[in-house]
């Protein structure tokens, strides 16, 4: 259904006049603005603590002064609903796993520097590209869906990345949980390490 719709648009915005094509784009722009406004509001929902950034991010997009060309590249939505859910993933990871009794207060410590630094280059992927939509730039429409893409490329391996280190580190506290029961059990029943 979406892509007939896209289609559908993108057909009438190359046989329409130029009216027909302004019609088409905004209607187009404001599709792409309600799904990606969406998605930022219901991670403002999900993950209250992260409502600063989010919530500029949320305010930035629905300005009248981000280009179409930014709010129409579907990769530039992905960079944004790719940060919602890291920042969603990071609210509801870092504190459960950096605070497991089995982790010393170092390993505790690491964890959330780690996730930091992953949100931080997570964030600074959407400064890039609040900088590009915000400031006059010598790009060509090409160069910019270029970089966009590229922007989209290197969020979406953020999230990944962010992804993979929940999961590993969640499964060396669950392989250090077992190794302590092991231990202790082989004490209960053998009187010694």
């Amino acid at each position: 259904m979406k892509a007939s719709t896209l289609l559908l648009l993108a057909c009438l915005a190359t046989l329409g006049t130029n009216c027909g094509q302004d019609a088409a784009s905004k209607k187009l722009a404001d599709e792409t603005e309600a799904r990606v406004v969406a998605s930022i509001k219901q991670v403002l929902v999900q993950a209250p603590g992260q409502v600063d950034a989010l919530g500029q991010v949320h305010t930035w997009y629905q300005s009248s002064e981000v280009p179409n060309i930014i709010k129409l590249d579907p990769n530039a939505a992905a960079v944004y609903e790719n940060h919602a859910t890291l920042l969603k993933q990071v609210a509801a990871d870092q504190p459960k796993l950096s605070s497991d009794p089995i982790l010393t207060p170092e390993q505790g410590q690491s964890i959330r520097r780690t996730y930091q630094k992953l949100v931080d280059e997570s964030s600074a992927n959407v400064a890039q590209l609040t900088n590009l939509a915000s400031s006059k730039t010598t790009m060509s429409e090409a160069e910019q869906r270029q970089f966009v893409a590229g922007l989209a490329k290197k969020e979406n391996h953020q999230l990944q990345l962010t992804q993979y280190f929940s999961k590993r580190t969640a499964a060396t506290i669950e392989q250090k949980t077992q190794q302590k029961k092991g231990n202790e059990h082989f004490k209960s029943v053998w009187g010694h390490d």
